[in-house]
């Protein structure tokens, strides 16, 4: 049976809020103070980001959080971790695995199963990952459910992994990225990253739901959490709790720059968008209030112990 990580919800409720109402812009890594803008977008985008957020809310139950980042490890004592670096081992194998089954199930289909389903069905079976699973889980979700325009599986500064909804040719693409810590929606335009350094792994342009990325979502021979343990104590690594998390900040300390500390891409996660300045504005950072403060529990942990261990949490990557 698979696990379901709690991670929130994305739908507004009365135990609901805006992230940025509880978390200061330094803790959501804003590029400045909170400036509460309303953007106006055509009526397109605002249904992707719709759909991005019940996507990377669908993704955030399957796979927890971003294996290779610190506030998870912080926050769960090193599972997240462990799923990923077990996703990562287990990525070929899964995938031939996924493969052949679907050779049998499709023998007439032209092309053998895509690269990204096949990845998204082996991150299912351990039920976490990189930023890698993330994307491609997230990928095969939306050709699974289809897009009314192109959909891009995308590398972004040779260094990370991201879904964009649209082409950033001709409108302000949307941000899909369930692997960032607060998982929050936005547009290219108020993201923090640099399009110049945006280059595109595949894409589909189909708007119908594909029948191989929906097979490739069912019927997942999950790997319980024992028997990943199991696997990964028998060589490199202890169990997860303490002795774990310590083996990864000493891990770290011999590395450079450390693992990520990614937590919002959003430039501003104050801004809310709306297809009509006659409307009310939606935000895109609404997060339960026990996702809340667990989130802000767990960034505060974190920060006592970059402060305390500069040279092992300090050193941390980001975008």
């Amino acid at each position: 049976m698979m696990r379901i990580f709690s991670s929130g919800s994305s739908r507004q409720t009365q135990q609901s809020q805006p992230a940025h109402q509880s978390l200061s812009a330094t803790q959501m890594q804003a590029s400045g103070p909170f400036q509460h803008q309303v953007r106006v977008v055509s009526p397109q985008t605002l249904q992707s980001m719709d759909l991005a957020a019940q996507v990377q809310q669908e993704v955030r139950t399957q796979l927890g959080r971003g294996g290779n980042q610190w506030l998870p490890l912080v926050a769960d004592q090193g599972e997240s971790a462990m799923r990923g670096i077990m996703a990562v081992r287990a990525a070929d194998r899964f995938s031939h695995e996924a493969s052949e089954r679907f050779t049998q199930r499709f023998p007439d289909a032209a092309t053998g199963l895509d690269r990204a389903y096949a990845s998204g069905h082996s991150a299912l079976r351990v039920q976490g990952g990189h930023c890698q699973e993330f994307a491609d889980l997230a990928y095969t979700q939306v050709a699974a459910r289809g897009a009314n325009k192109p959909v891009f599986n995308t590398l972004y500064n040779n260094d990370h992994v991201l879904v964009l909804l649209g082409d950033k040719r001709q409108e302000d693409p949307v941000v899909l990225d369930a692997w960032q810590h607060l998982p929050i929606v936005t547009t290219l335009e108020n993201s923090r990253l640099d399009p110049g350094r945006l280059d595109v792994i595949q894409q589909r342009n189909d708007p119908r739901p594909d029948p191989h990325a929906q097979w490739a979502l069912r019927h997942v021979r999950t790997m319980p959490m024992a028997e990943i343990e199991d696997i990964l104590t028998s060589t490199t690594y202890p169990p997860v709790g303490k002795k774990f998390v310590k083996h990864m900040v000493e891990s770290a300390r011999a590395k450079e720059p450390g693992r990520y500390d990614v937590r919002s891409l959003a430039k501003d996660p104050s801004t809310r968008f709306t297809d009509d300045p006659a409307r009310a504005a939606k935000p895109f950072d609404v997060m339960s209030a026990s996702s809340l403060s667990s989130t802000r529990r767990t960034i505060e942990k974190y920060e006592q112990a970059a402060a305390a261990d500069p040279g092992g949490y300090g050193k941390a990557k980001r975008f």
